[in-house]
């Protein structure tokens, strides 16, 4: 049998609707969503499956409804007898492969993203800017762009040798998209404000998380992955509970490097 890497997606994934066959269908996957309604009282098959779709962008309710389903429909995986060799993610997604890794609960987690999301929205509305995808212009080219009299621009994450996404002042990078509107093979995107994450302007949230993360684990511990799992900002492997406590912490601090 071959080996099998499964790679969690991040918050823009997530969209209404998302799931509901699944949901529908099978028993183990509901009992996810049933776990967080009581966990949090918040009715989140409801916003998942109706929305609207205004609710799910807010970031608590974002990273949520990714959390959940990035660890729900990985059950009927397990169900069906396969198995993960190595698991990564991407943002939340980096959470969902520690949970099915073995090494934060489920429950532990989904409170812990759930309230970082404040964190996250008041680090967004204090730093400004815009956050942008930019797809089709190759890192060569991008790069002598990215320092224009209007304020820097930032490259939070490398997905792509062509694919980029990126933060800075509107007045920054409003003109680079408009520099492209006319060439068809160049795509780009506003996407929801979450200010500078994945930049080392977000260091400053790491005490923050780190208090937070201490809150909602109480007595529990963190343990080591049962399934080989790697960081997205370097490629390292996590070894012990110190590298998983350290990934969630400093997740935001460091650029994506896909």
């Amino acid at each position: 049998m071959p080996n099998i890497a499964v790679i969690f997606p991040n918050e823009g994934s997530q969209y209404v609707g998302m799931g509901k066959e699944f949901y529908d269908r099978t028993v183990n996957v509901r009992n996810y969503y049933d776990i967080v309604e009581k966990l949090l009282d918040i009715k989140i098959a409801s916003i998942s499956f109706l929305g609207p779709k205004e609710e799910m962008q807010s970031t608590a309710i974002a990273h949520l409804i990714t959390l959940l389903t990035d660890v729900a429909f990985y059950d009927p995986f397990v169900q069906n007898k396969r198995k993960a060799n190595l698991v990564m993610g991407i943002g939340v997604g980096e959470i969902a492969a520690l949970v099915v890794a073995e090494c934060i609960p489920f429950t532990i987690a989904c409170q812990y993203v759930c309230k970082r999301g404040k964190l996250i929205d008041e680090f967004a509305k204090k730093k400004g800017g815009i956050n942008v995808q930019l797809n089709g212009i190759t890192l060569d080219k991008l790069e002598p762009l990215l320092n224009p009299a209007t304020g820097a621009i930032t490259i939070t994450q490398y997905l792509a040798p062509d694919a980029f996404l990126l933060w800075g002042p509107a007045a920054s990078l409003n003109p680079l998209m408009d520099r492209y509107k006319s060439i068809r093979t160049v795509k780009s995107a506003v996407l929801v404000p979450r200010g500078p994450l994945f930049t080392t302007e977000a260091v400053e949230l790491e005490s923050q998380f780190d208090a937070l993360l201490t809150e909602c684990l109480g007595e529990t511990r963190l343990f080591p992955p049962k399934i080989t799992t790697h960081r997205v900002s370097d490629g390292e492997q996590i070894n012990s509970p110190t590298d998983v406590r350290n990934l969630i912490v400093q997740q935001y601090s460091q650029p994506v490097d896909w």
